[in-house]
């Protein structure tokens, strides 16, 4: 005997399926089967048992002989091939299952609750398991023939724990986390049809259990014929509730259930043609009132269709038939009343939910409105208060108990509670508040949403182990927090900035958390786009208030610097405004371009931050310009003072980043006063710029402001206007001042200079319209009309019988760059008929300032006109032997100033003295 034998057709033929089905999702095993494989392999030798065990089954009444004993009735048929049969089930499913287990309890960590219910839920099934092989083989060993068989007493151990287990299923099962988030919409065709089809599955199966009880045990038909029916009816219900697993076209769909409800419908009316289906045509109803949602009038239509053509065929073979209405038909009325009753009950749940997630729709989307309104008026200054009436409009959808917006710092070294939202006021559960820095290591959860970068969720902490942050889940549970959702705020190309926390006393269930997710997603993206707009405002101010490469303030954030420190001066107190000109950056950017120009910048940048006191201001106005506000300066000499300290800073040259020597800057100190030289600040910084304007032009290091030099500025304006028309107007003329030779006393040659009248007579000094004709490029051409002129006045001087003498004519700059120069200068040369010899061109050494090969190539250019070459005010400034040994010059005029101090150091004497000799040698 076994025993197993007792127990199948009471549920033992069945149990271990199931029981190992539930192992196999407790423990999490990976099955590499297919779904529909595992599930077959598993319930397919219970669906056997059922069929061999059952009082209906083939084995039914042939598995027992039954003897009475002293405990009782005890079944003493010997063994067959259906115990062997049963042997192999019981202990090849029990076995395997206890060995999941076991594998299970051995890979649990000690601390996890789940320890101690996998090791009771061991117990449980090695106990039955265990004592079914006891009580079974030992008494007969002991040849104890009628023992009765205890494994259904004991099968009751693992039964209640299993029921147990699934009651907590909460605390038993793993509640994964989750690190993704997917939308969910309840107003989805996708979901109703869904819905629909369980529906559908669930009347199938209730009618199937119905059928065979009416059939089998009121009815009195055959036990194969009704189970055969169940089972249709049964298999037809599961294969309703696969079809959207099967295939996601709806027209598939909706023909895929015509075909299962036709033949439902076929095989009943079939069954029942004697009767002429008096009561079983009500079935109807029922398939009309599932086609509600599925939205299919062509199936609608054909379904309606094959429905009449049946009656209609059965009024032809059937036209009159007799029927005893007994109690059979009228509990097959009533199965059907229920059925129809469970259909329309679902139906109206169906409508219910529908109209519920309409209404909640509704109203997630006013919120989501009413937030992404809030944020359109979003900037830097009000950000806080408009996520604060964020947190206030999302907890009527989200429910939350507390919530946290937490930003970042750029080294994740330190976090900054941007906000906080607390349900209930009174709680003494709020661990932050807004404002406070937490240091990263005190919030573990926001380093494993950095590592991670994916949303955390879950749903009951208390039971479900937090692995990924076991630190958290103590503070949480500390605080009486059961459920978190916990995400990330990251913009596309930019780092994890922060992190947006919702805190819940109570677990959160599936579909509600579907529901949070879909509402939680949306507003992190409204969040995010409330980010980029604060980010662009900031860029915008940024670009519009500081200087992208020394990060400095430019000129629009010193005005306003400098207007508040207006506004909060004592009465007493005067302010300094240093305009600090970089005279060489244009020669810098010329020559090695516009990336060094911005380091140069850069550290001359960090320079003046390191020089100055945090008081002072800074800021960087143009391409080679620093303004420097000082506050609260005591007099004149203080101010001085620290220009020089300033001038004595960039004394030294200054190493960049690029493979080249050092390079020095030039600076130039232009200074206004507050309130002597203005009262606002755009009226001190012009009188600064004023100021540094003359200094750059004067060669000085410090220029304070005066009255005259905005004189001088707007009388240079008005000089600029007339210029352009000075030339084609006639006014300008030649002066020519004559050389003479020291050693015969007679004039060798006249260097014309060029003169300036405007309103009449009034002439103008060329120190004064000469550099605005090379700031404006006039000076090419007005160079050009003086050869010209020069050429005609020796001409006519030769005329009338001088002879001829030398003349000289100065060249700017300016007339150097000029591609045509060369050319313009043969063509008058040759057009005037004058004998190059007698025609001499001055350059100054600050020729060669500014691209010096080309000014040199140009240099010999000219001497292949047969022109001579003299360099004028050599001396004075930076002069450089080397250079003049490259350049072919024929005389060399020493500057006035050394001449000047002659008698007066005669220190200098020996030194003077020197200079002819090196014009001679060179």
């Amino acid at each position: 005997m076994h025993f197993g034998d007792v127990y199948p057709s009471s549920g033992g033929g069945v149990f271990y399926s199931i029981l190992l089905h539930f192992v196999l999702l407790l423990t999490k095993t990976e099955v590499r089967l297919s779904k529909w494989v595992l599930h077959t392999v598993i319930y397919l030798p219970a669906i056997i048992n059922v069929l061999l065990y059952l009082p209906f089954g083939y084995l039914g009444v042939n598995q027992y002989q039954m003897v009475e004993s002293d405990f009782g009735w005890v079944n003493i048929l010997p063994a067959g091939t259906g115990r062997i049969w049963l042997t192999l089930y019981y202990l090849g499913f029990a076995t395997v299952s206890i060995i999941l287990l076991i594998r299970w309890w051995i890979k649990i960590e000690p601390k996890n609750p789940q320890k101690q219910l996998a090791r009771n839920l061991l117990i449980s099934v090695l106990i039955p398991f265990c004592l079914g092989i006891v009580t079974d083989t030992i008494p007969d060993i002991l040849g104890i023939k009628y023992f009765p068989k205890l494994v259904v007493i004991f099968i009751i151990v693992p039964v209640t724990m299993l029921s147990l287990t699934l009651r907590k299923s909460g605390l038993l099962l793993e509640r994964p986390m989750e690190t993704s988030v997917s939308l969910h919409d309840d107003l989805s065709a996708e979901g109703d049809r869904w819905r629909m089809f369980r529906m559908v599955a669930s009347v199938f199966t209730a009618g199937s259990s119905a059928s065979f009880f009416i059939g089998y045990f009121g009815m009195k038909r055959s036990a194969r014929e009704e189970i055969f029916l169940a089972a249709t009816l049964l298999l037809l219900g599961i294969f309703i509730r696969q079809i959207p697993h099967i295939t996601q076209n709806h027209d598939t769909q909706n023909t895929m259930f015509l075909a299962a409800g036709l033949l439902s419908l076929f095989y009943l009316i079939y069954r029942n043609t004697e009767t002429g289906a008096v009561t079983i045509w009500a079935i109807y109803i029922l398939f009309f009132v599932f086609t509600v949602i599925l939205d299919s009038k062509i199936h609608l239509f054909i379904y309606a269709g094959l429905v009449v053509l049946i009656q209609i065929i059965l009024s032809i073979t059937k036209p009159e038939i007799s029927v005893v209405i007994n109690m059979n038909q009228y509990l097959t009325r009533v199965a059907l009343v229920v059925l129809t009753l469970l259909a329309v009950l679902r139906l109206t749940d169906e409508y219910t939910l529908k109209l519920d997630a309409h209404k909640r729709f509704i109203k997630e989307q006013q919120i989501l409105e009413a937030i992404s309104t809030n944020f359109i008026t979003i900037n830097s200054e009000n950000a806080k208060e408009k996520v604060d009436e964020m947190f206030k409009l999302s907890a009527e959808v989200l429910e939350f108990d507390y919530a946290y917006l937490i930003g970042f710092s750029e080294d994740y070294g330190e976090a900054n509670v941007f906000s906080v939202y607390v349900k209930n006021f009174e709680s003494d559960s709020l661990p932050y508040q807004p404002g406070m820095k937490v240091k990263m290591d005190n919030l573990p959860i926001a380093k494993v949403l950095i590592d991670q970068g994916k949303p955390l969720m879950c749903k009951d902490i208390i039971n479900n182990p937090l692995y990924v942050c076991e630190t958290t889940r103590n503070f949480l549970i500390s605080r009486g927090i059961n459920a978190f959702f916990a995400y990330p705020l990251q913009i596309i190309g930019r780092p994890i900035e922060g992190i947006l926390i919702l805190e819940y006393y109570e677990r959160s269930n599936e579909n509600l958390n579907k529901n949070r997710l879909y509402f939680l997603n949306m507003v992190v993206n409204m969040l995010g786009d409330a980010r980029k707009k604060t980010l662009y405002e900031e860029m915008l101010y940024d670009v519009a208030y500081f200087d992208e490469t020394t990060k400095l303030a430019n000129r629009n954030m010193i005005i306003k610097m400098l207007e508040q420190i207006i506004l909060n001066r004592k009465e007493s107190d005067k302010i300094a405004i240093l305009n600090i000109e970089l005279s060489n950056m244009r020669m810098i950017k010329d020559t090695y371009g516009h990336s060094m120009v911005e380091q140069v910048m850069l550290k001359s940048a960090t320079i003046l931050k390191n020089l100055l006191e945090e008081f002072c201001y800074i800021a960087r106005t143009s391409e080679g310009e620093f303004i420097v506000i000082l506050p609260n300066v005591e007099s004149t000499e203080h101010i001085e003072c620290c220009a020089n300290r300033l001038l004595a800073a960039f004394s030294h040259p200054i190493a960049t980043d690029m493979e080249i020597e050092a390079l020095f800057v030039v600076p130039r100190i232009g200074i206004s006063i507050y309130p002597d030289n203005g009262i606002d600040a755009k009226a001190l910084l012009k009188n600064a710029d004023l100021a540094g304007y003359e200094a750059v032009r004067n060669n000085e290091d410090i220029v304070f402001y005066a009255k005259r030099l905005e004189n001088n500025i707007a009388e240079n304006t008005l000089f600029m206007n007339k210029l352009f028309k000075s030339l084609e107007n006639e006014e300008f003329f030649l002066e020519f001042q004559p050389q003479i030779s020291c050693d015969t006393g007679k004039t060798v040659g006249v260097e014309a200079l060029l003169r300036w009248t405007v309103d009449g007579n009034r002439r103008v000094p060329p120190d004064r319209f000469v550099p605005i004709l090379e700031q404006t490029g006039l000076i090419y051409d007005v160079g050009l009309w003086v050869l010209e002129q020069t050429l005609q006045e020796h001409k006519r001087l030769v005329a009338k019988g001088f002879p001829p003498l030398r003349v000289s004519v100065n060249l700017s700059v300016v007339q150097f760059e000029g591609e045509d120069f060369i050319s313009d200068f043969a063509k008058i040369i040759k057009g005037s008929g004058v004998d190059p010899k007698y025609i001499e061109l001055e350059i100054t050494e600050s020729l060669f300032s500014k691209n010096p090969d080309d000014v040199l190539a140009k240099i010999y250019q000219l001497k292949e006109l047969g022109v001579n070459i003299t360099i004028d005010d050599f001396g004075k400034g930076y002069s450089s032997l080397n250079r003049l040994k490259l350049v072919p010059f024929d005389r060399l005029k020493i500057d006035k100033e050394i001449i000047d101090y002659i008698d007066l150091e005669k220190k200098m004497g020996s030194y003077n003295g020197k200079h002819p000799y090196i014009g001679k040698s060179l």
